[in-house]
């Protein structure tokens, strides 16, 4: 398994009188509403007394929702890559109401030790690696608000390393190119703070070439995995 290292519930505008005026707030051409509050009017008040202040009301008060759906961009990086020193870090930008493209990349480091594939050396190499990785998608977001929401996401991804001793000869060089179907759901808070979550499946394929064995988590060599993670940011 390789490890790659935001819902509100849909309520209509409603305008209902029965003895207290109740003016819900939202998107009208979503049908969504922030979280801001609701402007009461006590009963014996009349609709035309008081349409002035409705009418003002209700602007301002669709103004505020307008703005809060208008996150189109994003920055954002990977948390969990940093427990495989791989530090990325990702734009996105929505091209409509429910696709955005998003383009993750970075740099790959650390260093440690691996045992080498030749049976007869039993003492463990020091070792250093260096290499990049890009993540290029295509998210598509059912709701109609692109940058925001649960999505379906179609993606590259191709990363390559280096690894070398401690007389910086090359041991192994590896690189890996592949795809991934995901599903997801990215929350952009009223501040901008977004997280980012995702799962599914990932296909791949393999080149690698050397005498050390650096099997395990994060350099699975299996064509078909699962890749999920999480991202955080600020959207704007």
């Amino acid at each position: 398994m390789v490890l790659a290292a935001g819902l509100e519930p849909e309520i209509p505008l409603n305008l209902w009188f029965s003895g207290v005026l109740n003016i819900g707030i939202g998107k009208a051409s979503e049908g969504k509403h922030p979280e801001e509050g609701v402007a009461v009017l006590t009963c014996g008040q009349t609709i035309q007394q008081h349409e002035q202040f409705i009418f003002a009301s209700v602007l301002a008060f669709l103004g505020l929702g307008a703005t809060a759906q208008q996150v189109t961009q994003n920055i954002k990086t990977n948390p969990l890559g940093f427990f495989a020193a791989q530090y990325q870090l990702a734009y996105e930008y929505g091209l409509n109401d429910n696709l955005s493209v998003q383009l993750s990349a970075g740099a790959i480091g650390g260093s440690g030790e691996a045992f080498s594939l030749d049976p007869n050396v039993t003492n463990q190499i020091p070792t250093t690696r260096s290499g990049f990785i890009v993540i290029p998608e295509l998210r598509y977001f059912p709701g109609g608000s692109a940058c925001e929401g649960f999505y379906i996401s179609l993606g590259g991804r191709y990363r390559t390393a280096t690894t070398v001793d401690s007389d910086d000869n090359e041991r192994l060089s590896r690189q890996a190119a592949g795809g991934a179907l995901l599903l997801g759901f990215q929350k952009v808070g009223g501040d901008g703070y977004t997280v980012d979550f995702f799962l599914g499946p990932q296909f791949k394929t393999v080149d690698a070439s050397g005498d050390l064995d650096v099997s395990g988590l994060f350099n699975n060599d299996d064509n078909v995995g699962v890749r999920l993670g999480v991202n955080i940011g600020f959207g704007w």
